[in-house]
């Protein structure tokens, strides 16, 4: 089913490769994506403690995080995980404003972030987002009951094996990085016992473990001494997510204020829509006076602005000021109606990206009123032709500066090339009568033409 969601809502940015976010149809997430921003995570990091306001909820794309709960000893242990499945402050679904558990980040990666109010607003507007955090309810539900069995009857190794595999899932990668004593805690069992779990397993060939990471080699291996509890929690969390899936068909939840009817032509208006929104390029639109009217998802990113806040912005107030005046005469005339083929500039640097370039398509559209661009990034084309240029230099100026060899003729007639080294002490190095210094303006025009070809092996 997650696979089928892939192909279906294809990922613009990373944010959509968490499971939540991928169901969600393109026109919501359009609308989401603005106030999704992506943070950071790093084994061992306190995401938030029990009774915490929550002011973010957060989606994990490349990371793991654990509900954990913890014993007034001190004494820790893992009741769930969270990783690019589901969500942390799921509990917002359910009216509260609070987690009951530590949130504990186990393998470090990046997660997207969403504002509470925010997240509130669009549970009311889109019914897809409903539907699958009510599903994750459920499944959170399921580990933390399954976890109650798995504590009490199975073995360390076993709980090992099913930790790691629902690590690799959840991150769909087979490098781990995490600790020792972070699987311990997890777990709720003494770090040595996890150094020899892990130890068997290695010495099995099933993982390979360093410091700091654990590389998951053989997937058979682990399935086949992990406990019961890990097909039974995948095998209730597919169920729960083909039954959302099924759901799909459902109309979208509409405000009362909404104020909006669907037009006949509604799916293919949204089709069209959905392109332009998610184009692998930007298309930003100006005005007469060169602001920004509006853009697509990846024009905003382009320009590092949120979409609700780009218009009448200036779009030379994201130009290099050096370009500024190039860009300020490309514009007049695509206004004109006598539009270069492109032109090339670079956007300033931001907080969240270095400076890149692009090159710029311009248009007028039907009414003359707007300019039309579209901007592709070419930055790494334009760093790999300016390295092949200084490369093209640096030879240049050592054949000018330097002769790379010389020839000699053995007395059979053959002719010999020595490197640069020789150049100096090739008297010295040659024996008396053996080889014979050749004056490259003497040589027969035909031993030219033949050296010029790649298997000539010239003779005089």
């Amino acid at each position: 089913m997650y696979r089928k969601i892939e192909m279906n809502y294809p990922f613009v940015d990373s944010a959509r490769q968490n499971r939540i976010l991928a169901g969600i149809p393109l026109s919501d997430y359009a609308r989401m994506a603005e106030h999704l921003k992506p943070v950071d995570w790093v084994s061992g990091q306190v995401v938030c403690e029990p009774g915490d306001a929550l002011d973010f909820v957060y989606f994990p794309t490349s990371c793991t995080a654990s509900l954990v709960s913890n014993t007034q000893d001190g004494d820790s242990s893992e009741l769930a995980m969270i990783g690019r499945d589901g969500m942390v402050g799921v509990s917002l679904a359910l009216g509260s404003t609070s987690m009951n558990h530590r949130v504990m980040v186990q393998c470090s990666g990046r997660s997207y972030r969403m504002p509470t109010h925010v997240f509130v607003e669009e549970l009311s507007r889109c019914s897809a987002l409903q539907q699958l955090a009510l599903c994750y309810v459920q499944v959170l539900i399921t580990q933390m009951s399954q976890s109650i069995v798995c504590i009490g009857h199975h073995s360390v190794i076993e709980r090992l094996c099913y930790w790691l595999l629902t690590n690799q899932d959840a991150l769909d990668s087979d490098q781990l990085r995490v600790t020792h004593e972070m699987i311990s805690n997890m777990l709720g069992v003494r770090r040595e016992s996890v150094t020899q779990a892990l130890g068997k397993l290695q010495a099995a060939g099933h993982v390979a473990s360093g410091r700091g990471k654990i590389a998951i080699l053989d997937r058979g291996g682990l399935t086949s001494g992990v406990c019961e509890c890990f097909s039974l929690v995948n095998a209730e969390t597919s169920r729960l997510f083909e039954h959302v899936g099924r759901m799909g068909d459902l109309p979208p939840l509409r405000s009362v204020d909404d104020g909006c009817s669907e037009p006949e032509d509604g799916t293919l208006l949204q089709k069209y829509q959905d392109a332009y929104d998610f184009a692998p390029v930007g298309f930003v639109s100006l005005n007469a006076q060169g602001q920004v009217v509006q853009t697509n998802l990846a024009g905003a990113i382009m320009l590092d602005i949120q979409r609700s806040q780009s218009r009448a912005k200036p779009f030379q107030n994201f130009i290099q000021l050096s370009d500024q005046p190039r860009f300020a005469d490309f514009l007049e005339e695509v206004l004109s109606g006598k539009c270069r083929r492109h032109c090339e500039i670079t956007l300033c640097g931001t907080d969240h990206r270095a400076e890149i370039m692009v090159r710029i398509e311009a248009t007028l559209d039907d009414e003359g009123q707007e300019c039309q661009l579209v901007l592709i990034d070419v930055t790494q084309e334009k760093r790999e032709a300016a390295q092949k240029l200084a490369r093209e230099r640096e030879q240049q100026e050592m054949l000018v500066k330097q002769p790379y060899m010389v020839w000699f003729k053995d007395p059979e007639g053959h002719l010999i090339s020595a490197n640069a080294n020789l150049i100096d002490n090739w008297h010295q190095l040659a024996q008396p009568g053996r080889l014979e210094k050749v004056d490259a303006q003497s040589m027969p025009w035909n031993f030219f033409d033949r050296s010029s070809q790649p298997s000539a092996r010239p003779e005089l």
